[in-house]
């Protein structure tokens, strides 16, 4: 059986369909489209487009749709943990992105035991506005 082939109990549908809005609402309001991708098994994948020429910074942005996913979610948290890394506070300092490839940067704010979020953020372009 393959990792993806893995049964898995954790149904992150309901959770999802409480959170996809005011998240959507907000990445909106900062600069970005908001997508889902996965199957909403056992997270909720989200990736983040800068949309907009002032679209914020990705950091910024991952710490506004965590506190909208702690007011949002009815356990009341969303927290940023990963033990690979508990022991480097700088990482906690940076706001714990992860590296992924193509310069994404990606975060898991997790939602008090179930499923949790995967957010993952595409760079904005530092030469500004598009020129053919």
């Amino acid at each position: 059986m393959s990792r993806t082939d893995k049964p898995c109990h954790k149904d992150s549908y309901p959770i999802y369909k409480l959170l996809i809005g005011p998240l959507r609402e907000k990445a909106r309001a900062l600069g970005y489209a908001l997508a889902v991708h996965g199957t909403l098994m056992r997270d909720i994948d989200l990736i983040a487009c800068p949309w907009t020429d002032d679209a914020v910074e990705a950091k910024t942005l991952a710490e506004e749709l965590r506190k909208v996913a702690e007011k949002v979610n009815p356990v009341g948290v969303a927290f940023c943990k990963d033990r690979m890394h508990a022991d480097n506070p700088q990482f906690f300092d940076d706001g714990c992105p992860g590296m992924k490839p193509h310069g994404r940067l990606a975060w898991s704010f997790h939602l008090g035991g179930g499923p949790y979020i995967d957010l993952s953020v595409m760079p904005r372009n530092p030469s500004g506005p598009h020129k053919p």
